[in-house]
This record gives C-alpha cells, structure tokens and sequence, in this order.
C-alpha cells in the first residue's frame, strides 16, 4: 500500500469513527402517544389492518409475531437522507383533508393529495428521486406540519416514524403517523394520516434513523475499524 493509500485508509477510518461516536451521543427523545379520540382506530389498529394479524404493543414497538413495528427516535426522524421507492396512504382518521409534501413547511413540493377517509384513503407515489436531505411536510386543512418540529408554527413534533422489520420486508421501509391538529388544540393520537415509505437507494451508513440502541453497536463497530485501520497503515507505511 503506498504512503498516500495508508494516509487515506487513516483519514477515512478516523471520520468513520467521529461521525458515528457522535451520533451515538444523540439522546433518545420520544414523543408521547394518546389514546385515539372515541371511535377512532389506534396506531396497532392500524398496523394490524394493513399488515394482517393483531399487533400488540410492548414498550414502544408492535409486532404480530412475524413483522414488528420498530420506534424510531423522534429526534432522529426530522430529516430524511433516501431517494422514495413508493409512498402509499394506509389510513385517515381526521374530518380534514390530509396530503404529504416535502422541503420548506411554508412553501413545499407536494407528492400527492389524499383521497376517502378510513381505509378507504388511496394516496401516493412512485419512486423519486430525492434532494441529499430533506424534511416531509403534513399538508391539508388544519395547515401544514413537518417532520422538522423546528420547522412547525406550535414547535411541536407531529411526526411518529416506525420502520418495518421481519417478513416480507426486504428494503428499508416505514410506517409515518401523522398528527393534523395544533398543540394545544389536537389530540395527538397520531392517526391523522398513517402512510407506508419504502425507501431507495441508500446513500450512504445514516441513509436511515436507526433506534438509539443501535448506535452503540455502530459506534463499537466503527472503533474497531478505526484502530485495524490505524495498525494495517502505519505496517504499510513503515
């Protein structure tokens, strides 16, 4: 290996390393989920209706014993980083109009309008390509609200994000749980509008929000390539 390769390997590792250790200090932050509003379905009714089975909650996740509903951080899912193989609409439990767009809360690109209330609501896309980092954008009546709580008018998180695991799922895909109303004002049941994101062509390791707990694996994998990388360079270099 020549001296600019071993230096390379070194740089490389030493960012692998920093980037991941750092996100690994990242606390997890979950927003709270109430009781769905009298005559409205739940987020494991939801699950059940659209997967099959009957998702049972234990801590933060779902499962019907052959696919969970993994809870991603909330602090982890303002922003997004993967090209859309498709978005298609679960449900809607709202009277209001409900639509998803993506970019700046006030002025966004809208992917699709929704269409039928319940499980009858059909909405949503093909796949698309997809700025490097982006925020998606609730829209309809009630006003638009994005997964970036910074970005929101109430500075509330209106977003609950799971990503799918077990059978069947073969890319990275999730289940977005949207709030409509106002803090303050809306319930936060999260059910508003419920849609399925598969996403495509990862970029690159934090494509996705990845569970707090999985950060420490990372960070320890990462250590570990950090200092073989150090040892097998500085042997090629001497």
């Amino acid at each position: 290996m020549s001296k600019w390769n071993g230096k390379k390997l070194l740089s490389i590792a030493a960012a692998l390393s920093l980037g991941v250790l750092g996100a690994a200090k990242v606390q997890a932050g979950y927003t709270t989920v109430n009781a769905p509003w009298k005559g409205e379905d739940s987020q494991s009714d939801i699950l059940s209706h659209a997967y099959g089975g009957s998702f049972v909650q234990n801590g933060l996740n779902f499962s019907n014993g052959s696919v969970s509903a993994i809870r991603q951080d909330d602090s982890a899912n303002a922003v997004f980083h993967f090209d859309i193989a498709s978005i298609t609409t679960i449900s809607t439990f709202s009277g209001w109009s409900q639509g998803l767009a993506y970019g700046d809360v006030n002025a966004p690109t809208q992917l699709f309008n929704v269409t039928g209330k319940g499980y009858s609501a059909v909405g949503g896309t093909g796949p698309i390509d997809m700025p490097s980092t982006y925020s998606l954008v609730r829209t309809g009546t009630g006003g638009n609200w994005s997964s970036d709580a910074t970005q929101n008018a109430d500075g509330a998180d209106h977003l609950i994000t799971y990503l799918l695991t077990g059978t069947g799922t073969k890319a990275p895909t999730y289940v977005l749980f949207w709030e409509d109303g106002s803090k303050g004002h809306g319930d936060f049941d999260f059910n508003d509008l419920a849609v399925q994101v598969t996403a495509a062509g990862c970029r690159d390791m934090a494509t996705v929000p990845l569970p707090a707990a999985a950060w420490s694996g990372l960070a320890t994998l990462a250590g570990g390539v950090a200092v073989a990388g150090y040892k097998k360079a500085r042997r090629q270099m001497a």
